[in-house]
């Protein structure tokens, strides 16, 4: 039987791109944008980034839920109805709304700002991940003793119910790892009259965030 990795298609990455223009070489406050990038991309609050990007509170939603749809799209894979689909989007908000972050006092360095963000690392995936495979052995050989062996689409839903489960249960008893200060820096880009946080730079500390290590 081919094998199906854990969760390595899980958390492909929201990212709403944080772009500060307009008048925002005056006053501006790196912190502030910092704080507001996180709070879009990672809890859905979007009033502080629209107002700092002079955009709608309704396109920067929208962005938000495209590319929440972008991290759902591994569902596909697995032939699901429109219901399952819309449980796991409930599940990666729930998800994303406990990542734990805190944003620090930024310090300019020339025309650049560093912002220290203290994260600390949800562990959501490590005892969901332990057992998976093992587990999934256990039922699919179960299944056969009794004389019916599982059809895929029954051990793509094994697999989709214990994802689920498992999240599920890890965020109703939420652990985090030690508090880890990772730097951020905000550049200036006088060509768009702007500042911004490089976009891997930014994917990177969002995922600092979560213990996707435990995922694969």
């Amino acid at each position: 039987m081919k094998s199906i990795r854990k969760f390595n298609l899980l958390l492909s990455m929201i990212m709403i791109i944080c772009l500060a223009t307009g008048c925002a070489f005056g006053g501006f406050d790196a912190s502030g944008y910092v704080k507001a990038c996180l709070d879009s991309n990672v809890h859905g609050e979007f009033e502080e980034y629209a107002k700092i990007t002079n955009s709608s509170v309704e396109d920067v939603e929208k962005l938000y839920n495209d590319f929440l749809d972008n991290d759902l799209a591994f569902l596909d894979a697995y032939n699901v109805d429109d219901a399952t689909k819309a449980k796991f989007r409930e599940l990666f908000i729930n998800l994303y709304k406990n990542l734990k972050y805190e944003v620090g006092t930024a310090t300019k360095d020339g025309d650049n700002y560093t912002v220290p963000v203290t994260v600390h690392k949800l562990m959501v995936f490590r005892d969901v991940s332990a057992n998976m495979e093992s587990d999934m052995e256990e039922y699919v050989n179960t299944a056969i003793n009794s004389g019916k062996t599982p059809s895929t689409d029954e051990i793509y839903k094994y697999v989709l119910d214990y994802m689920y489960d498992g999240i599920s249960n890890e965020l109703n008893e939420l652990e985090y790892a030690d508090p880890e200060t990772i730097n951020v820096t905000v550049k200036k880009d006088p060509s768009l009259n702007a500042y911004k946080i490089d976009e891997t730079e930014l994917q990177n500390l969002i995922l600092e965030m979560v213990d996707m290590e435990n995922a694969n």
